[in-house]
């Protein structure tokens, strides 16, 4: 261990080295990966749909092989996970790049993604479906991607079968991103995606800027948001790269958490708005709220005006677009498990799924929410209200029924602002296990082992991963040994040389 004015080992200086630049490149590569996905065109399992020259998103018509894709797709992901990792064991021992550069890393990664189409998943066609839906005159929350297609509109036809029954089940300020995407863009389904990757990627580069600001003026957090979230690639694969929603809704919900950093009136009631805007968007940010009430529990004025804000927005919202709304945002609840559950699921037979994964999962969110409330690591002082929402984000996504690579988004900017501690791998170890299963997978591949591989990724690796997730979870908060030997406020440091401090970002 290394203090702040001392000088490092040379032996530590060159692990210092060896890692950043492991690192540096294994993101840079993880991430020019997703781009030549993107620029190969849609195949199949994907969002199939035709250009809109000379409009964005581009792409060629290479028609890459399911096997060659899959293996492109598991490294990407693969030197992804590992490339956080390591900036991460090298941020811990001192390793101070240049923020400038990370900012400018993640502007040039998030444009990149931006312009290329959805590299692995369908859900930005439904996306614009039910843009299309509400740009009609129709209401998306009645109306389903179905019907759309059954109508003939260009725009739902291209909807997977997956996609056509359930009407929309975000809240209505996603249902007016989604309609402002689509009066832009006609009935062209390209078009419409593109402009929503705009609305992301606006969102994602927006909390860089929040997170850079709020911590600018301590180096090592800074180092870490940027890390954490800006060149985060699990992130920018998941949000920009398959173009998910996740991120409208972060980006506005940790503001909201971020700007309660004085429980006054004011902050309040901005936060109250932010908040407000964030469950419009997706409903289970409303934890971000409780968490907000909680930090604010000793003023009534300050509760008062985080209820007036929110109120502000939710009521016209909802009221808006009507009844049917609220019920199909609710929805959630009815589908089918995935992932974990799904496989467990089916190992004991059980023919109401459904109703049985829900409460088992309701019960194991509340239970390890309560634990990690009691004693998960003190959060930052300066933000009283991300300590709750991060234990409560958790408790939720770690035993959620529905599991997704990019439902993380709702974790990886709280943990980015809390303290370094061992919760980071976990965190990062199951976002890389999420990533790999949430693919699209194939059916007689040849080679078959390549089928066997595939159906391990989706179906038994995720359970092995909650079960391990969930016992490390448990023997940290009862161990309370969530930090390792550290110094200076929990990051280790160390004098770097000048070369090495100023090493360059991931593009």
């Amino acid at each position: 261990m290394v203090g702040r004015h001392e000088r490092a080992k040379p032996a530590q200086v060159a692990a210092y080295r060896w890692m950043a630049r492991a690192a540096l490149s294994a993101t840079g590569a993880s991430i020019a990966l997703m781009i030549v996905l993107g620029v190969e065109g849609p195949r199949a399992g994907t969002a199939m749909f035709p250009p809109a020259p000379p409009w964005p998103p581009w792409f060629l018509h290479l028609d890459p092989s399911p096997v060659l894709g899959s293996i492109t797709l598991w490294l990407a992901e693969l030197l992804g996970g590992v490339g956080l990792a390591l900036a991460l064991l090298a941020a811990r021992r001192g390793w101070r790049p240049r923020p400038r550069r990370l900012i400018l890393g993640s502007v040039v990664a998030v444009i990149a993604l931006m312009v290329v189409p959805p590299v692995d998943n369908g859900d930005p066609t439904l996306y614009a479906a039910q843009g299309r839906i509400t740009a009609l005159g129709h209401s998306p929350y009645v109306m389903t991607p179905g019907q759309l297609r059954s109508s003939g509109d260009p725009v739902g036809a291209v909807l997977g079968p997956a996609y056509w029954k359930f009407p929309s089940r975000y809240g209505p300020v996603a249902t007016a991103t989604e309609a402002a995407a689509s009066e832009l863009a006609g009935d062209s389904t390209a078009r419409t995606i593109f402009w929503l990757k705009v609305w992301n990627g606006l969102a994602y580069l927006a909390l860089v800027l929040a997170l850079d600001r709020l911590v600018r003026s301590d180096a090592a957090r800074r180092v870490r948001v940027h890390l954490l979230w800006s060149v985060n690639p699990l992130m920018l694969f998941a949000l920009m790269a398959n173009g998910h929603n996740d991120v409208l809704a972060v980006a506005v919900g940790a503001s909201a958490l971020f700007v309660l950093r004085r429980v006054d009136y004011r902050r309040a009631l901005l936060a109250g708005v932010l908040i407000g805007l964030a469950t419009a968007i997706k409903a289970p940010y409303a934890l971000f709220g409780v968490s907000l009430a909680w930090a604010a529990r000793r003023s009534p004025r300050a509760l008062a005006a985080l209820a007036m804000g929110a109120s502000a927005v939710l009521v016209p919202s909802y009221l808006l677009v009507g009844r049917a709304a609220i019920s199909a945002t609710g929805g959630m609840m009815h589908l089918p498990p995935t992932g974990p559950w799904l496989t467990v699921a089916k190992v004991l037979g059980w023919a109401d799924a459904v109703t049985r994964v829900n409460a088992l999962a309701l019960i194991g969110s509340a239970m390890l929410a309560a634990i990690l409330i009691w004693r998960m690591p003190q959060g930052p002082r300066d933000l009283p209200a991300v300590r709750i929402a991060l234990a409560l984000a958790l408790g939720l996504l770690i035993f959620s029924p529905q599991q997704a690579a990019s439902y993380d988004a709702m974790i990886f900017p709280l943990l980015a602002v809390m303290p370094t501690s061992r919760l980071d791998w976990i965190v990062v170890v199951r976002a890389m296990a999420l990533a790999e299963a949430s693919g699209p997978y194939f059916s007689r591949l040849d080679p078959t082992w390549l089928t066997a591989i595939e159906r391990i990724s989706a179906a038994g690796s995720p359970v092995l991963v909650l079960a391990a997730v969930v016992v490390a979870l448990l023997w940290l908060c009862f161990t309370r040994a969530w930090n390792p030997a550290t110094s200076q406020g929990g990051v280790l440091v160390a004098a770097v040389p000048a070369e090495l401090g100023d090493a360059r970002s991931p593009t």
